[in-house]
């Protein structure tokens, strides 16, 4: 029995050291020429920490990250840049990886100051795969479906995150903008369909959600947002 416990531990240990050999030493393979470059200039330390976490901590850290740096141009810290090359890399080949068009759904709902509003729509993006003309937009509907307002407010946000070189820190913001509308008066129903253009080079992912802004008639104001939508590209 002794001898049983002792291989078991013995294994255990192999197996440990071996996760931490594999997290300080992967070799990185992908079809992306530019990201192969500064994925193998990664700090072990950063790919070590990555492996740490767990799926739901790495959603949390992600979406963190994303509503820090919204300023085109605005560089990620070298800890974040890791972290955004490192989960691209691992979800290259999932279905939600892909350039081109795609969209997300959207429903929420909001009740304040006496106004119920049930704020729907369409995000929607085409993204340039390596350079080019990306797109964004979407369509928007704020329905009061109770009490009365004076105007109401639809945007749609979006953010490109991508390379900006090949030395550390890696990644920067490559576009900060929205498409908006506004409508005043007691309307039911408040609708926006709209898109623009803008220039992107070598996109990782994109965020985007979509709110509405309501004001009361008795002037009271607030704001209904949805779920933000993340794509890696």
């Amino acid at each position: 029995m002794k001898k049983i416990i002792s291989l078991i531990l013995c294994l255990a240990t192999i197996f440990s050291l071996s996760i931490s050999t594999f997290a300080a030493e992967t070799k990185f393979t992908t079809s992306n020429p530019e990201l192969q470059t500064v994925l193998n200039k990664i700090d072990p330390q950063y790919i070590e920490e990555y492996n740490s976490l767990s799926p739901s901590e790495k959603n949390v850290r992600l979406h963190e990250i994303s509503n820090t740096y919204t300023t085109p141009g605005e560089v990620l810290s070298e800890s974040d840049s890791a972290f955004i090359l490192l989960n691209r890399y691992e979800t290259e080949y999932t279905p939600q990886t892909q350039a081109g068009a795609s969209s997300q759904w959207y429903d929420v709902y909001k009740t304040q100051y006496g106004v119920t509003v049930n704020l729907y729509g369409n995000m929607r993006q085409d993204i340039a795969y390596i350079a080019g003309s990306s797109r964004f937009g979407g369509t928007a509907t704020a329905w009061i479906k109770s009490g009365s307002v004076s105007k109401v407010g639809l945007r749609i946000y979006h953010t490109a995150y991508g390379l900006i070189g090949t030395s550390a820190p890696f990644v920067g913001v490559l576009y900060n903008g929205s498409v908006s509308m506004s409508k005043s008066g007691n309307n039911t129903t408040t609708k926006m369909d709209k898109e623009k253009d803008y220039g992107s080079i070598l996109p990782l992912y994109t965020t985007m959600y979509a709110s509405g802004t309501i004001t009361t008639s008795s002037g009271d104001q607030f704001t209904i947002t949805s779920d933000t939508w993340t794509e890696w590209h």
